[in-house]
Parts: C-alpha cells; sequence; structure tokens
C-alpha cells in the first residue's frame, strides 16, 4: 500500500469520484444511502477501493498482471459490484487469458443480470475468438435489455455482415433508423439489400423516404432509377434519371448511367443528343469527346467518328486516347497506314499504355511484317515484362520466326500469370517441344492444356497428329482426331490427321477416304500429298502414289525423303 499512501488526498478524491461514478446506477462498491447515513460510515468498502485503485494504476501502467491481482483481491472484499468483475475480465483479456475471462462474465452475468457491460465484454471474445453465433447470441441479449444500445446493434451488423446475412443488416438498419438515428448512407445500403434480394416493396419504401427527405442528392434518383432497373422497368428508370437532371443537370452518375443505358438499348440518337448536352455544359472533359466518337462508330456512322476523333486530336492534341482510338478504328477498317500513323503517335504520346503496343503488334502481324512485330513487342516487353498478352504475343512471333528457344521463356512467363491467354501459350509450348522431340514435355503440356479446353479441336488435332507419327497410343489418338473433325468438317489438316491415324492402324480403305478429302482442302500442302502417296502405295497403286509424291516434292523441294521415294520406285 506504499504507492498509495503517498498520494496525496486531492488525488485521491479525484480517483474515488471516478470509480463512484463509473459504477453508478448499479449495485458496486458503495452500500445504501440509508445505511451510510443512518451509520455514518464510508459508503464503499474501504479495503476493495483500495485494491481497485492499485488495479487502475497498474492498469495505467501496462502492468496488466499485478493489475489483475489488485482486482481479484477488490473482488474478495466487495462481491457485489458488476463492475469489478468486468475489471478482472478485461485483465484477463490483456493477458490473453480468455477462458477464464468468460468464466469470470459468466459469473458476473448470473449475478448482474441486467448489466450490459458484461454482456459486451463477452460478445467481444466470442467474436476475437471467431465463435461469431455465440457473440450475436449475447448482442442479441443486450438488445432485449436495452432496445436503444446502439453500439451492440452496430456490433449485430459487423457479425450479421461476417456471416453473409444482408437482409439481418438491413433490419438493423431499420431498427436504429426508427430510434431516430438516419444516415443517407444508412438508407441507400438498407434500399440496395432489399433490392439485391428482390424485395421490392422493402426497397421502394426505403428510397421513397430518402428520396422525399434529399430530393437534392443525386443519390435519391440513383436509387429510384436502380429500383426499377431490377424490376426490368426501364421506361421508369430512364424518367427517375430525367428527373435527377431536370432536378441539377451537375448529376455526373445520373448522366453517366442514362448515356450507358441508351448505348445498351442501341438509341444512339438519344445518347448522342444526351452526351452533346454534357459537353456543351462542360466543355473541358476530353472523356465525352472520345465517348461521342465511339458512339457514333457504334452507330454505324464511321465518318462521323472519324471527324470527331479527329477533333478531339485538334482540341487536345497531347491527349493520346484519340490517336489510339482512330487508329483502331483505321484497323478495323483494314486501312494499314493509316492505322500505323495514329497508333504510334498515340505510343510516342504515352509508351505506358500496354494497348497501343498489341494493338500496332497486331496491325504488324496482320500484314505479315513479323520481324517489325517482334521489335514491337520486344520494345514493350522491356516496359512490361509481367504482361501477358505481350509475353504471349511475343512468344507467338518468336516461334513464327523459328526462333522456338527464344519464344519459350516468354510463353513460360504468360502461362505462369494464369492470363486468359495462357492455355494458348502451353499449347503454343506442346508444339514446339513436340518439334523438339522431346515428348515427355510436349505431351504433358498436351494433357495440361485438354484439360482446360477437352473441346478445343486444334489441341486435339495436334496432340493425336503427334502420337500418330510416333505410332503409339493409337486408340486415343483416333478418339482425339474424330472429335475434331467433327468440330470442322472442312479442315484439310484435321482430316489428314484422321487419315495418317488409319494410315497407321494398317487401314489403308479409311486412310484413302479422309486424307482424299483432305486434299481439296488442303492442295496446297506438301505434307497431305506425301501421305496420300503413302497411301496409295500401301494399296499397290504406285501410278497415284508417284504422281502424289510428285505433285508434295513440287510444293516443297526440300523433302529429301521424297526423292528417295521417287528414286526408288
Amino acid at each position: 500500500m506504499g504507492l498509495l499512501m503517498k498520494r496525496s488526498p486531492i488525488l485521491m478524491t479525484l480517483i474515488l469520484g471516478l470509480i463512484l461514478l463509473g459504477c453508478a446506477g448499479q449495485r458496486n462498491l458503495q452500500r445504501s444511502t440509508s445505511d451510510a447515513l443512518n451509520n455514518q460510515e464510508p459508503s464503499y468498502n474501504s479495503k476493495a477501493l483500495e485494491h481497485f485503485i492499485n488495479g487502475s494504476i497498474s492498469e495505467v501502467v501496462e502492468d496488466y498482471t499485478t493489475a489483475l491481482v489488485e482486482y481479484n483481491e477488490a473482488l474478495l472484499h466487495d462481491s457485489s459490484s458488476a463492475t469489478i468483475y468486468n475489471k478482472v475480465a478485461e485483465s484477463y483479456i490483456r493477458l490473453k487469458k480468455f477462458d477464464s475471462a468468460q468464466m469470470i462474465l459468466q459469473n458476473a452475468i448470473r449475478r448482474f443480470p441486467d448489466n450490459v457491460e458484461s454482456y459486451r465484454i463477452l460478445a467481444a471474445i466470442y467474436y476475437s475468438q471467431h465463435e461469431i453465433e455465440k457473440a450475436q447470441q449475447v448482442y442479441e441479449k443486450i438488445i432485449r435489455l436495452d432496445p436503444t444500445d446502439l453500439e451492440s446493434r452496430y456490433g449485430l451488423i459487423t457479425l450479421y455482415l461476417a456471416g453473409g446475412n444482408e437482409l439481418k443488416v438491413a433490419e438493423e438498419y431499420e431498427e436504429i433508423m426508427k430510434l431516430g438515428y438516419v444516415t443517407p448512407e444508412m438508407q441507400i445500403k438498407t434500399g440496395n439489400i432489399y433490392l439485391e434480394n428482390k424485395l421490392f416493396d422493402k426497397a421502394e419504401k426505403v428510397f421513397t423516404e430518402f428520396y422525399n427527405e434529399n430530393s437534392d442528392d443525386e443519390r435519391a434518383y440513383l436509387g429510384m432509377a436502380k429500383l426499377y432497373l431490377t424490376k426490368q422497368d426501364t421506361a421508369t428508370a430512364i424518367e427517375w434519371y430525367k428527373k435527377g437532371l431536370n432536378q441539377n443537370f451537375s448529376f455526373e452518375t445520373c448522366l453517366e448511367e442514362l448515356s450507358g443505358l441508351y448505348e445498351k438499348q442501341k438509341n444512339w440518337d438519344d445518347a448522342i443528343i444526351l452526351l452533346k448536352q454534357i459537353i456543351a455544359k462542360d466543355v473541358s472533359k476530353v472523356e465525352n469527346y472520345l465517348r461521342l466518337g465511339e458512339i457514333y462508330y457504334d452507330k454505324g456512322d464511321t465518318a462521323q467518328s472519324v471527324d470527331e476523333f479527329s477533333h478531339v486530336i485538334e482540341r487536345f492534341p497531347d491527349d493520346f486516347r484519340a490517336y489510339f482510338s482512330l487508329g483502331s478504328l483505321y484497323y478495323q477498317r483494314n486501312l494499314a497506314d493509316s492505322a500505323e500513323q495514329y497508333l504510334r503517335k498515340s505510343i510516342e504520346i504515352n509508351k505506358e499504355f500496354p494497348r497501343g503496343w498489341i494493338m500496332l503488334g497486331f496491325l504488324l502481324l496482320r500484314n505479315q511484317r513479323l520481324e517489325d512485330a517482334e521489335n514491337n513487342f520486344k520494345q514493350a516487353i522491356e516496359l512490361f515484362p509481367d504482361n501477358p498478352d505481350i509475353n504471349f504475343l511475343l512468344g507467338s512471333v518468336l516461334n513464327q520466326r523459328h526462333k522456338s528457344d527464344e519464344a519459350l521463356p516468354y510463353l513460360e512467363k504468360c502461362a505462369e500469370l494464369k492470363s486468359p491467354n495462357a492455355i494458348d501459350a502451353i499449347s503454343t509450348m506442346a508444339m514446339i517441344y513436340d518439334e523438339k522431340k522431346n515428348y515427355n514435355k510436349s505431351d504433358s503440356l498436351y494433357q495440361v492444356a485438354l484439360q482446360a479446353r477437352p473441346d478445343d479441336a486444334l489441341l486435339m488435332n495436334n496432340f493425336s497428329y503427334s502420337l500418330s507419327v510416333r505410332g503409339i497410343k493409337l486408340e486415343e489418338a483416333i478418339q482425339l482426331a474424330q472429335k475434331a473433325v467433327a468440330a470442322d468438317s472442312t479442315n484439310g489438316a484435321y482430316l489428314d490427321t484422321l487419315g495418317w491415324i488409319y494410315f497407321k492402324m494398317g487401314n489403308y480403305q479409311k486412310a484413302l477416304e479422309y486424307i482424299s478429302n483432305a486434299v481439296k482442302y488442303r492442295d496446297t500442302s506438301a505434307e497431305v500429298m506425301e501421305h496420300l502417296g503413302d497411301v496409295y502405295e500401301k494399296l499397290n497403286d504406285l501410278e497415284n502414289a508417284r504422281l502424289y509424291w510428285q505433285k508434295a516434292l513440287e510444293l516443297d523441294g526440300n523433302r529429301t525423303d521424297l526423292q528417295k521415294k521417287l528414286g526408288e520406285k
């Protein structure tokens, strides 16, 4: 007690006053007023108070072990105070002894069933231990004791959100609003929850109340429009957007959503009128001019679209987006020189825009400028080393240019990034390893790709052809090839693969049927011609065999195996 005795009487009085205020309204340290008056004795247990003060001091200096000892001593001298029980529990919590804290609080609740603070601390423990249902039950008990307890209602909302029970969240918000604590955010959140659950009457009631109280708030009109859009009443939703704009034409979200709605309906004329009104109101926003050009393009008025984008370039010459839009438009119209001019300008202004590099690369690829495409994507990869699309495109171009070893790291990077192009990258790698005769690698990659895309005809064809060339797993190969042909019966490559598998299986008549059909669609393929010659040889029709071998050699004079075949016959 040395520390306590050194304190001044004034400080002692202040501490006592705080404790008594904290315990007001409960059975706590003081005795009844009548006892105190009759006996002229202190209205508190002096020993309990002494330990309580020592516990409070220890708590202030964060010595929670000593605080726990002192509060427990106080409890021994006065077990009639819910406040002491709560302090003991809080000390256990700070020492991370949650089971002990729960036991103390449960004991307190049995003794003081109307003490809200004990319940509140217990609920916090349950929540920290992820015992959501128990925490929820405790908060619900508090609200039964005191329906006006906002802290507990907000605690319940947190628990309902954690449990994904949004309807309960909305109900709690409604109860809070009934108590007079209404905020616009609360109303909007409540209305949206009811909308998401298709409780249209409740949603309409909330949004209508919000509109009646906040007619100058854009969110009132957005809420009503969203209500009718959810009910698939587009006409009424449009009227609410218009009503909002009549109230204040500066409601940007109303403008944006109404314009988007017109575009979704392909109501281009109304969308254009609205967007021109927006532009007239604020001529400084380049985005609105760009959008106007896009709407004209979507409407099919390409000439006007070009005019709008050109106007943007005149008005905002340092904004790369109009150049990109014009370049993309010319790309769509197959005007390569104009497309390249504007796409390069967009990159010159903003080299940190990956789509500019990608679109320019597409243009170069389409025009068979593989070397230029390679250089373009190599510059792009320096700027965007982790962009999966650029990794894929660079890998693909390098592979087309017979630089497969150089291509592999980029294709692998694309696959690792799990982009939409990842399976295409894996398929390309499978073909590369197949050509290198690294069949363990290629087979595993084909299988991964087919697992992701079991109905991809090109994948099935490539894998089945690889198996047929090696003469292995022919039953599996023929099933894949048959599915590929069923998906595209006019694809000469697929027909040739199926015919070649029949050839490998010794069914030469079936091989003749499919490979002859393949020639109709691939009469410039040396490989298909050679295959057909091989089939005729097996059928002892040497004249036709030599005929198709000769055609194959004319198509590809580097096929030394053909020269040998023709020399032998």
